[in-house]
């Protein structure tokens, strides 16, 4: 559990190329300043899976499901087809943000690559596009794995 401040984007979407599958490839980074946690990948997860966003904001659908269309860590491959397929992984960041009254950083700024596969470049645009939004939408907001 940690309770974010915001998640920025560190640059907007881009065209990656295509992958070994010969799939569109579409990547931002984002930096969340948040309080330490050891679930910053579960937490990004909750975001992108939660159809009724956990922060206050406009209604949106979930981007995706856990296991079937977005994936974390480098232990999980990326499934064969079509897709789209999201995966992210956590890239380190920058150091923590200390206070007076604390021994280690009050807020770390966790970064993260969201990287979307799909056959077409429409379909990684998209399925891009909404967790892109749903990500930089939170702010003030603690999130529960």
């Amino acid at each position: 559990m940690s309770l974010y401040q915001r998640i920025a984007e560190m640059q907007d979407l881009f065209d990656a190329g295509t992958d070994d599958a010969d799939r569109a490839t579409i990547i931002f980074n984002i930096m969340a300043l948040r309080t330490p946690s050891d679930t910053f990948l579960e937490e990004l997860v909750k975001i992108l899976t939660t159809a009724a966003p956990p922060m206050p904001g406009p209604a949106r659908a979930a981007v995706g499901s856990y296991g079937v269309n977005i994936h974390t860590t480098s232990q999980h491959a990326v499934p064969s087809g079509d897709g789209p397929f999201l995966s992210i992984r956590e890239t380190g960041g920058p150091r923590g943000i200390y206070d007076h009254n604390t021994v280690g950083p009050a807020f770390s700024r966790s970064t993260a690559l969201i990287t979307v596969r799909a056959s077409t470049y429409a379909a990684a645009r998209t399925m891009a596009r909404a967790a892109y939004d749903a990500l930089v939408a939170v702010t003030n907001t603690t999130i529960t794995p």
